[in-house]
């Protein structure tokens, strides 16, 4: 018998959930996970028999075995790979599943793949992203052909393929009942749109996607509302669900008497309407989340069988999962329940806010708990969380609301609509300014934890929630911390073997043959690259040679902020995965950084940072830095040297003091006496040079003491 304490929900959700993430770290091979699913449910099914009275242990196991075997199914755990080799692909077709604006970029998911191996169309079977630019005409359920293939990535599980050309078709096969009612719901809201919004674009886009649930999302506005917290309004979720229902009650509330005494009536049709509106807004996964969960809710109450929140939370995560148990891993999955959960517990557990009106004491306690439960899910996500949200929402949640209301009842009554317009559109407006201003001063809160760190601040949560219950979940904290203490001392371990089995423990600089900046640094537990942003495959390869052979960490120093956004960094990407990619700081003012950061680094786990001109970070220090010229002073164990992309007296003699100079390189040197009079004053040892614009030295043996070296190929200063 199952314990009655627990919900039954959870008896099915978290061990499915438990399956699908074994399969995901630890993947069965293929070809056994029918025998293990079929002998595992004959096993289950006797021991069950005969100990009836733990018969629940064994549900549970077959629960967990359950979700491996459809995780399993679902290509989960297994590396994701096309039919045939990369080199012997030509053309790649495919059905567009997703569209998302990433700066001046378009993000495109395609399903249903197809590639031409110079014979024959062969059936892919695997999702496949490309980049195309932002001014593409492209929808769902168009057919993308892709010409001309450039590169194909295959990491990660991922699979990304950039190319030269390419066609669009429009309806090439037939679609189905759903997609055609969605494609002409989304003609008729477009033209109402833009005939009501004609001098209102920045209102038109914030509407489309706070109603419509449009995903091509500006990488601006994107950025705005993510600083202050408040990006769950931009992306239809469970909470515009409630904007639904609360529209509903506004319109009913002449009714309201009828509803009482009908309320099973009522319920159908709140059912219908919200059914509706997840159909018109692309069913994407907060949206099936919480529609599951109300019509579990609804339903219940309609077979005059009451449940819970935790409980139809429950049931709904499970179906979603047991249709498709990838979104176990979907960010948008993890936020949606941990916000909806939060809300239901923290208003369960939480004392009443005295002194305050009832509705206020609600609210502020449902705003809280959805943070608090939202912040680890975040943080393991993006990398960093902004505490404004603890504010922002209790501020914007309300306008959202309102715009939400204001825009389904636009979109409904037409013959209302030049009424609604105009407080409809200052509403946008308002919501819109106050995020922007609430974004310029939202601090950024850097942190990445791993699951074991997430698991144990959710469990510390509960432990304050639950106080009746704070010695069982203090006990769980306490076996996440000694967990995570053996994970730290086992990477420490590993990060320590690489050390020991090198060949070189001290430092040195190699430079490369380049066209601006190359050079690389090697410590004792990294290997630091500083790139340029002119260098290209053919400098680029004898540099990623070398750093393929050492077995050591790897760092990119990008100096240029305009350096490999997109390409050159996936071809980086492709030879070598770095831990670590610093950058130039005014990268952030770039378009595409966004779509980089959280969609080409953020998958792939690689920390990033910026340097900071004149403070030392890995003993590299930016000394001089005009947006045209660059030198770099790094502070090696044997002394200072000084790197630079052009070097001449005038440069030199504004740099910061330095004691002394071991060594000087530049790729292009501007040689002159008075250049020569500082080497001597620094006491500089050797000077490498791969170009010499000018050189007014009389003689070159004038410097018996400066070793002068003219780089022609791969140099190495001790």
């Amino acid at each position: 018998m199952i314990p009655v304490n627990i919900p039954r929900s959870c008896i099915f959700l978290f061990p499915f959930a438990l399956g699908i993430l074994i399969q995901k770290l630890f993947p069965i091979p293929f070809e056994y996970l029918s025998i293990l699913f079929i002998f595992s449910g004959i096993i289950s099914l006797c021991l069950a028999i005969i100990f009836k009275r733990i018969a629940w242990i064994f549900f549970i196991i077959f629960t967990i075995i359950t979700g491996i075997f459809l995780a399993g199914n679902s290509d989960i755990g297994y590396e994701k790979t096309l039919p045939v080799p990369p080199e012997r692909i030509d053309a790649v077709t495919g059905i567009v599943k997703d569209v998302r604006e990433k700066g001046v970029f378009l993000l495109i998911t395609l399903e249903k793949t197809m590639v031409w191996d110079k014979h024959k169309w062969l059936d892919a079977k695997v999702n496949i992203r490309t980049i195309l630019p932002g001014n593409q005409q492209i929808y769902n359920y168009d057919r993308l052909i892709l010409y001309q293939i450039k590169k194909i990535n295959q990491e990660n599980g991922e699979i990304t393929i950039t190319s030269k050309s390419r066609s669009i078709v429009k309806n090439s096969e037939s679609i189905s009942k759903y997609q055609q009612f969605n494609q002409k719901i989304s003609a008729v809201t477009e033209s109402i749109i833009k005939k009501w919004f004609k001098y209102h674009g920045q209102q038109a886009a914030i509407f489309r996607m706070m109603v419509l649930g449009n995903k091509r999302q500006s990488l601006e506005i994107k950025n705005i509302f993510i600083k202050t917290g408040t990006y769950h309004l931009l992306i239809v979720s469970g909470l515009h669900l409630g904007y639904v229902l609360l529209f509903l009650r506004i319109l009913f509330f002449l009714f309201r008497h009828i509803e009482q005494a009908h309320y099973k009536f009522f319920d159908f049709l709140y059912l219908f309407a919200i059914g509706i509106y997840a159909v018109i807004t692309g069913f994407n996964t907060p949206v099936v989340r919480a529609t599951l969960m109300l019509a579990v809710y609804l339903i219940a109450e309609i077979l005059e069988r009451p449940i819970n929140g935790i409980e139809s939370i429950g049931w709904a995560g499970f179906i979603i999962l047991f249709i498709k148990p990838e979104e176990l891993f979907n960010m948008g999955f993890q936020l949606s329940f941990a916000a909806t959960t939060g809300i239901i517990l923290t208003m369960r557990n939480t004392p009443q806010i005295k002194r305050i009106p009832e509705w206020l004491d609600t609210y502020i306690r449902a705003i809280a708990g959805a943070q608090i439960f939202t912040i680890p899910v975040l943080a393991a996500n993006i990398g960093s969380f902004y505490p404004a949200g603890f504010v922002t929402n209790f501020f914007l949640v309300p306008v959202g609301g309102l715009v939400v209301c204001l825009g389904l009842g636009f979109l409904i009554f037409g013959f209302l609509r030049s009424i609604i317009i105009f407080p409809l559109i200052k509403g946008l407006d308002l919501f819109w300014i106050s995020n922007k201003l609430f974004s310029n001063v939202s601090p950024e809160i850097p942190w990445s934890p791993d699951i074991i760190s997430v698991l144990l601040v959710y469990s510390i949560i509960l432990m304050i929630l639950f106080r009746n219950k704070w010695k069982f979940f203090a006990s769980i904290s306490l076996l996440l911390i000694v967990v995570s203490i053996i994970n730290l001392k086992t990477e420490k371990s590993a990060q320590q073997l690489p050390i020991e089995s090198h060949q070189h423990s001290g430092e040195s600089i190699t430079i490369f043959p380049c066209r601006k900046l190359l050079c690389s640094i090697e410590k004792e537990n990294r290997l630091i690259l500083i790139v340029s942003e002119k260098e290209n495959e053919t400098t680029l390869n004898s540099a990623l040679e070398n750093l393929s052979k050492t077995n050591k960490n790897i760092v990119f120093f990008f100096t240029a902020p305009t350096h490999d956004i997109i390409g050159d960094l996936e071809f980086l990407l492709s030879r070598v995965k770095p831990v670590l990619i610093i950058d130039n700081p005014e990268i952030r003012k770039h378009p595409a950084f966004g779509y980089r950061k959280s969609f080409i680094l953020g998958n792939m786990h690689i920390k990033q940072d910026c340097w900071k001109f004149l403070v030392p970070g890995e003993g590299i220090r930016i000394v001089y830095d005009d947006g045209k010229n660059m030198v770099i002073e790094y502070h090696s164990k044997k002394g200072t040297i000084l790197i630079a992309t052009y070097l001449n007296s005038k440069i030199f003699e504004v740099l910061p003091f330095s004691p002394r100079y071991h060594a000087v390189y530049a790729t292009k040197l501007a040689l002159s006496k008075k250049l020569a009079e500082y080497f001597q004053e620094y006491q500089v040892s050797q000077v490498i040079y791969q170009k010499l614009t000018y050189n007014t030295l009389e003689k070159m043996e004038a410097l018996p003491d400066l070793r002068i070296v003219e780089l022609k190929k791969t140099f190495t200063i001790d």
